[in-house]
């Protein structure tokens, strides 16, 4: 798994966009119409972009999920967006350690 971190403005979504091209991965983003603009004028084309919330309900059709290739822009706002808005999410940990499904 590839994490990017670091500070605003560094170029992460650029970076991200990169690898979901070059693996072939959906880019889940807050707003996928301006993703899309965003890829353009940095001339990456190929990427599909998904909202978050069209994500979560992509996995939840008869119990089975399509398993393909993902990239999450801005982690931390997707996780605010899965979390029950009567709770208030105060913290989370992240391991450095990569990792693989099987």
């Amino acid at each position: 798994m590839i994490r990017i971190i670091d500070d605003r403005c560094t170029g992460k979504t650029s970076r991200l966009m990169l690898i979901a091209k070059e693996k072939g991965a959906t880019f889940v983003c807050g707003n996928p119409r301006a993703m899309r603009e965003k890829a353009k004028a940095y001339g990456i084309e190929g990427i599909t972009f998904m909202s978050y919330w069209d994500f979560i309900n992509s996995n939840k059709h008869d119990g089975k999920a399509d398993i393909t290739p993902v990239v999450i822009d801005e982690m931390e706002i997707f996780v605010r967006t899965i979390t029950d808005p009567h709770f208030e999410l105060i913290g989370y940990t992240i391991s450095e350690e990569d990792f693989k499904y099987e």
